[in-house]
């Protein structure tokens, strides 16, 4: 990692499961309504906040539809569509995330991230930053 970007190349073990890792979906919305700044108890429905929370599991499980699917339990076209765009904009590549997330305003890349997840944005395309 250089610069504070994220680079996340996740890969299973032998005999590990997504739903073995460390962080349960519940402490990962927990930190997504803190991050964009929801209340739980009214915007867990939301498409924006869905998009943060697939965002963040692939952190945990990868950015894999059918892992996203079973660790979030939401359905799998709806992942599909945000994998699109997240794949189109460079920010899912291959088995890699590639993000901002660590930088000191890494709190709005994450939810620019989300807005692109979501269609609302575009993640501009650069020579040093892994899109293209």
């Amino acid at each position: 990692m250089s610069g504070g970007r994220l680079v996340v190349n996740y890969k299973k073990k032998e005999g590990e499961t997504a739903v073995e890792a460390k962080f349960t979906l519940e402490e990962i919305k927990k930190d997504v309504a803190e991050i964009v700044g929801k209340d739980l108890t009214e915007d867990e429905d939301d498409i924006a906040f869905k998009a943060s929370v697939v965002l963040l599991s692939s952190a945990v499980v990868g950015p894999s539809i059918e892992r996203l699917a079973k660790f979030t339990g939401y359905p799998r076209s709806l992942i599909s569509e945000f994998s699109k765009r997240l794949r189109e904009n460079g920010i899912w590549k291959g088995g890699k995330i590639y993000a901002n997330w660590l930088d000191p305003h890494g709190g709005v890349d994450f939810i620019c991230d989300s807005m692109v997840a979501v269609g609302w944005m575009a993640r501009s395309k650069g020579e040093d930053d892994g899109v293209g």
